[in-house]
């Protein structure tokens, strides 16, 4: 979509800034300006500018382009920041247990996407939201993260080596990055499919499988 909404103005110099689509986020590119080359959020300086719509909560998702809005991505009026997030929301979804695509809190079951390391891509699903993101969103589905679906409790979720309750609440700044169990005797979690009552051995979160949606992915820009 071609768009004639200009960026948001540094608030140093008043010039336009310039967005940085590698790392999503604004800068200033006037050397004569003391925020030159200072890093600024996609969310922040458009909430600055009175530009940031607010979020649009529960599904069906709002469209942009023919692609579903994620909670957590900032929009305009004229556009849509596909590659940046607004923190302050994926800080809500880490502390309130809400789903990062339609913004609505979890039951205590819910999806997460996790590379083969065990690390969490930002947080937890629907089962419906899961697919909505496996299908659209190539960070959550390409070949670079190799992600897999587990279906977990925020009690079977780690950040820094605690348990989420333990783990220093989420902040725009300074976000937690969840982690499944590592593998090994030291970490018990309930294992997803149980042919009998957990007798507490060690288990570890097996990946769920998925069915491939129908629909092509599509890279955002």
């Amino acid at each position: 979509m071609t768009t004639t909404e200009p960026n948001p103005a540094c608030p140093g110099c008043a010039v336009q800034l310039a967005y940085d689509p590698s790392d999503a986020v604004f800068a200033c590119g006037n050397g004569q300006c003391s925020f030159f080359g200072t890093n600024k959020p996609v969310w922040s300086a458009l909430e600055e500018a009175g530009m940031l719509l607010p979020p649009a909560t529960g599904l069906p998702r709002p469209t942009r382009q023919g692609l579903p809005v994620p909670w957590v991505t900032p929009w305009s009026a004229a556009r849509v920041w596909w590659r940046a997030m607004d923190y302050r929301l994926l800080a809500r979804a880490h502390n309130e247990w809400r789903c990062q695509m339609c913004g609505d809190v979890l039951p205590e079951q819910a999806w997460v996407l996790a590379t083969p390391s065990g690390m969490v891509l930002q947080a937890a699903l629907h089962r419906a939201c899961r697919d909505l993101a496996r299908t659209w969103c190539p960070h959550l589905s390409g070949t670079a993260t190799r992600s897999s679906a587990y279906l977990v409790t925020r009690a079977e979720l780690i950040s820094d080596g605690r348990p989420l309750h333990q783990a220093h609440p989420s902040d725009p700044y300074f976000l937690q990055q969840w982690e499944l169990p590592s593998h090994g005797p030291t970490r018990t979690s309930r294992p997803l499919r149980s042919s009998g009552p957990d007798i507490g051995r060690s288990t570890w979160l097996t990946p769920v499988p998925v069915t491939q949606p129908l629909l092509s992915p599509r890279t955002f820009n």
